[in-house]
C-alpha cells in the first residue's frame, strides 16, 4: 500500500514539473517574440532653427599709422622696452619719432611762438590806449587781427612738428608692425604699423536671394571657429545689403560678434548661423526617432509591454532633433532604437 502511495506522488511530482516547464517555455518564447527597443523619455527644451554661411573677420575698427614726413624712423619704447606686434596700445600713445633736422628749422616754432608772444603784448598795448582815446578803432582792430594771426601760425607750427611723432591713432593692437625700418630713412606714406581694435569683431556673409526675407537687423547669431572647438560666440546681424549680385545671387549680410576674451582674431575663416526662429520650452525628440508612414511623421512609446504608434505634427528642425507640436507628451517613453520594424501595438522588450 505504502509503494502504491509513493508511486502515485512521484507521478504528481513529475507532471507538476512538466507543466511548469511548459510554461518556462511558453513565457520564453514569448519573450523571444518581443521586439527589443531603447527608449528614452521626451523632454523639453530650446530648439532653433538657422541659416548659415561662411565669412572670414576683421576688427570692428583698423587705423593705420603713416608717416607724413621723409626722415630716419626712431622706434618709442614702452617701459623701456621697444614696442612690438601685438603690443596694447592707448589711443595718442607714442609709437615712433622721425627726425628730420632741415624740416625742423622750415617750420621754425620758435620763431612763430616769439612773435605770438610780440603780438599779444600789442594787443594789449593797444587795447589800453584806446580805453584812453590814444588810438582808433581801426588800430585796435589792426592789432587784433595781428594776434590771431600770430596765434594762427604758431599752432599751424605746432601741428607741422607734431607729425614727426608717429602716435596711436586708436586704442587696440599693433599689427603689421615694420620694425626692420628701426633707423633707417623712411619716405612720405611709409606705413609704421596697423592698430587694431578687435574687442568686436565684424564679418560679411553671403546669403542665397531666397533667404532674403528670413534675415532681418538685429537677429542672433551664433559664430564659431574650427580652431576654438570648444566654444562659440554671441552676435548679431548689423547691416543688410538689398542688392542681389548678378552673378551669384546672394546679398551680403553685415554680422558683429563680441569678442572681450580676444580670442577670435581678424583674418579668421568662420562659420556664421543666423537665428531665423527660436523656441526656448518646446517638446523636443531625436530625429532619428521620427518615421514616415503612409507619408505621416510617426513616432512609437512604450506603454506597458506594447508599442503605440503616434502621429506628430513637427515644428522647427535641426541637423539632430525636431520639435513636436502635436502627438507627444513630455516624459513619455519615445522608442529611439529599434523602432523600424514596430507595428501599432507590438510586444516590445526594453533593453535599456
Amino acid at each position: 500500500m505504502t509503494a502504491k502511495i509513493s508511486c502515485a506522488s512521484l507521478f504528481v511530482s513529475l507532471l507538476s514539473m512538466l507543466f511548469l516547464a511548459c510554461d518556462s517555455a511558453e513565457d520564453k518564447s514569448a519573450a523571444d517574440l518581443a521586439i527589443p527597443v531603447v527608449v528614452e523619455k521626451v523632454k523639453r527644451g530650446p530648439i532653433a532653427s538657422y541659416v548659415s554661411a561662411t565669412g572670414t573677420l576683421r576688427a570692428q575698427r583698423e587705423e593705420r599709422v603713416v608717416a607724413e614726413v621723409e626722415g630716419v624712423l626712431r622706434m618709442a619704447k614702452n617701459n623701456g622696452t621697444v614696442l612690438v606686434a601685438g603690443a596694447r596700445v592707448q589711443a595718442g600713445q607714442h609709437l615712433a619719432e622721425i627726425e628730420n633736422q632741415e624740416y625742423l628749422l622750415n617750420v621754425r616754432v620758435e620763431s612763430q611762438k616769439l612773435a605770438m608772444e610780440n603780438a599779444s603784448r600789442e594787443l594789449q598795448k593797444q587795447e589800453a590806449l584806446f580805453k584812453e582815446g590814444g588810438v582808433t578803432e581801426k588800430e585796435l582792430e589792426l592789432a587784433r587781427r595781428n594776434a590771431l594771426d600770430a596765434r594762427l601760425n604758431y599752432e599751424a607750427a605746432q601741428i607741422k612738428v607734431d607729425k614727426l611723432r608717429l602716435k596711436a591713432p586708436i586704442s587696440g593692437f599693433i599689427a603689421n608692425l615694420q620694425s626692420n625700418a628701426e633707423g633707417t630713412r623712411v619716405p612720405v606714406g611709409f606705413r609704421l604699423c596697423s592698430i587694431m581694435d578687435y574687442n568686436t569683431t565684424v564679418a560679411q556673409v553671403n546669403l542665397p536671394n531666397t533667404d532674403l526675407e528670413r534675415v532681418q537687423i538685429g537677429q542672433e547669431v551664433v559664430v564659431s571657429n574650427y580652431a576654438i572647438a570648444d566654444q562659440t560666440f554671441r552676435g548679431r546681424v548689423t547691416a543688410i545689403d538689398p542688392t542681389i549680385d548678378p552673378q551669384t545671387r546672394t546679398f551680403t549680410v553685415t554680422i558683429e560678434a563680441a569678442n572681450e576674451k580676444f580670442l577670435l582674431r581678424p583674418g579668421m575663416f568662420v562659420k556664421a548661423d543666423i537665428v531665423i526662429d527660436n523656441h526656448a520650452n518646446a517638446v523636443i525628440i531625436p530625429k532619428t526617432a521620427l518615421q514616415t508612414r503612409d507619408n505621416r511623421p510617426v513616432a512609437f512609446v512604450v506603454e506597458g509591454a506594447s508599442a503605440a504608434l503616434r502621429e506628430v505634427s513637427t515644428g522647427i528642425e535641426t541637423r539632430e532633433e525636431v520639435e513636436i507640436l502635436e502627438g507627444l507628451a513630455e516624459g513619455e517613453r519615445l522608442v529611439v532604437k529599434g523602432h523600424e520594424t514596430l507595428r501599432d501595438k507590438s510586444k516590445v522588450r526594453v533593453t535599456e
